[in-house]
């Protein structure tokens, strides 16, 4: 077969010592395509979340899959399909029941955030480097749940939030040493903005894997990659 996969293993980490964890497979085909599979665990709360996102060759949102469950119960199940100008959702869930959504993004669309932690890698890929030095502001993004842990929903929501680049950086993870591009997520005056400090790492070749990510306070999250291969 042409296509070629990386798998990785993310440790979700707090105060406390390990909270959770994250297995994801990255699928690259010879057009460009990529497809994302991600199952996360957050043990307080019992969050169980598997994702399933697809981009096209310029890092597009073309489809996603979301499905929750929490305290070992079903929450919902969403099915997703973009274009240009937005998104739509096919969903069921125990707040709203049976639901469908059609929602255009406030700009062309970007990126869709599943809750993954290896999705939020792929919510970079909006950062032009040509303007390393600029804030830049992601206004054309969708996302799954706007509650902080993704417990809510699926939904189809609009997002927007800001890319700082912080530069590139060699990281010591448990994974090994990888050159790694370091970004700050912006989220003041957005509908997220009571989301702390974000920073994540992303593997600095085309592929563009989660690396490491941290919350900052109150939370004091770290999420590092401890193992990777293909």
């Amino acid at each position: 077969m042409r296509h070629r996969t990386r798998e990785g293993r993310l440790a979700y980490l707090g105060p406390g010592g390990e909270r959770g964890r994250e297995h994801y497979t990255v699928t690259v085909h010879t057009d460009g395509r990529r497809i994302l599979r991600a199952r996360s665990e957050i043990d307080e709360g019992e969050v169980l979340r598997d994702v399933l996102c697809a981009v096209d060759a310029d890092w597009r949102p073309l489809d996603a899959f979301v499905r929750l469950t929490v305290e070992d119960r079903f929450v919902g199940t969403g099915w997703y399909v973009f274009d240009e100008e937005g998104g739509a959702c096919e969903s069921f869930n125990v707040e709203d029941g049976r639901l469908s959504q059609v929602l255009d993004a406030a700009a062309p669309l970007q990126t869709f955030g599943s809750h993954a932690i290896a999705s939020d890698a792929w919510m970079t890929t909006a950062f032009d480097f040509s303007r390393p030095d600029e804030d830049q502001w992601v206004t054309g993004s969708l996302i799954s749940s706007l509650a902080f842990n993704g417990s809510s929903g699926p939904r189809l929501h609009r997002i927007s939030y800001g890319l700082r680049y912080r530069g590139r950086e060699t990281l010591e993870v448990p994974a090994g040493a990888m050159e790694a591009h370091h970004f700050e997520f912006l989220f003041e005056g957005t509908v997220v903005d009571y989301h702390p400090p974000y920073h994540v790492w992303t593997t600095a070749d085309d592929d563009r894997l989660i690396v490491k990510a941290h919350v900052g306070e109150p939370k004091d999250y770290l999420y590092q990659l401890v193992s990777l291969t293909g």
